[in-house]
């Protein structure tokens, strides 16, 4: 877009006229037309003309297998409280029951059927309307015809948010804030779209999701930890006591770990603890290469153009607030940091 066309070219400002597909070419190739009749689905234009689209196109990136590995001492903390919980239950079938219902459950989340409860209810996303879907279908088809995928392998979804977002939910799912369709020019909306698929290309929002799911009972337990220092700090007398009791029980660990040189139940206790910093490191690893998704597929210079204006929407300001405890616990590298890395990968490839 540019003035001269009679468009403002400003970041986030577009007129109705770029959400219409070029004309296609009679040899094919170009972007897609916009949809049929029916939200979601797509003509046979909206596939690349000389490449045939694959289902999806799945790896495990190294941040993603990296995700699976320092998610396994959560859930063996999971399965110890799981386990507790049981055996305080029932000491017979229904604890063992219980036990392997809940490892069962994670394969349960991964299934189709439950993609759907998944996006409404743990990230709290919805369909698009009519007008949001025909946004959606052209960009993401426009994408996807870059790469080889097929568009209507992936479901659309949208959040309500004011903030410039996408996310790869677990499955096949993507979706965008609607401050990003609403406001965002097509190249830049594209460019979103190629970063969540970056995301699903690398096995990421899989590997999420089953660490999270197995982490849960153990991420209780420390909330109730955390909620009781809370209160502690609140009365005093009472912090004084939990304290105590914590030190103690930790310090038993080790001294128990000192006299007879096992270190198991020691490190099966503080592991889980430093875990959170390398899954947070990797988790930011993991979005740089899903931009460099983006940029390979041509979206560099749109991913540069809508990270400045989630700069200038504060978020570089909300994660210094933060402190260094912030930046060590991000799962997004900060938005300069973004920029930076694109910047140098434009330059390498002389674009």
């Amino acid at each position: 877009m540019n003035a001269s066309d009679g468009h403002d070219d400003r970041p986030g400002s577009f007129s109705a006229d770029d959400w219409q597909p070029p004309p296609q070419s009679r040899r094919g190739g170009g972007a897609p037309d916009a949809p049929d009749s029916t939200p979601g689905s797509f003509s046979p234009i909206d596939q690349p003309a000389q490449q045939k689209p694959s289902p999806q196109g799945v790896r495990i990136s190294v941040p993603s297998a990296a995700e699976l590995l320092l998610g396994i001492p959560w859930a063996l903390w999971s399965f110890g409280v799981v386990s507790s919980v049981a055996s305080w239950i029932s000491t017979g079938w229904l604890g063992l029951l219980i036990v392997v219902l809940w490892i069962l459950s994670g394969l349960v989340i991964v299934l189709p059927p439950t993609e759907d409860y998944i996006a409404k209810y743990l990230y709290r996303l919805r369909k698009p309307t009519l007008m949001e879907q025909q946004k959606l279908d052209i960009a993401w088809s426009a994408v996807c015809s870059r790469v080889g995928v097929d568009p209507g392998y992936y479901k659309l979804w949208v959040e309500e948010s004011d903030t410039i977002n996408g996310a790869a939910v677990a499955g096949r799912s993507v979706a965008v804030t609607r401050w990003t369709l609403n406001n965002l020019p097509p190249r830049q909306l594209q460019a979103v779209l190629a970063h969540e698929l970056g995301h699903h290309r690398g096995g990421h929002p899989w590997a999420t999701l089953l660490v999270f799911w197995y982490a849960q009972p153990g991420r209780l337990v420390v909330s109730f930890v955390q909620a009781l220092f809370r209160l502690g700090a609140r009365v005093p007398a009472l912090g004084c006591l939990i304290v105590g009791f914590f030190a103690l029980a930790i310090g038993g660990l080790v001294l128990n770990s000192l006299l007879f040189g096992k270190w198991d139940w020691a490190g099966y206790a503080i592991v889980p603890f430093l875990v959170p910093i390398p899954l947070a490191w990797f988790a930011r690893r993991s979005e740089l290469m899903a931009d460099r998704v983006a940029a390979e597929l041509g979206y560099a210079r749109d991913t540069i153009a809508f990270l400045y204006d989630l700069q200038s929407q504060g978020d570089d300001v909300a994660r210094r607030a933060a402190g260094w405890r912030g930046a060590l616990y991000a799962t997004h590298p900060s938005v300069a940091d973004r920029i930076r890395t694109l910047e140098r990968y434009l330059k390498a490839s002389g674009s």
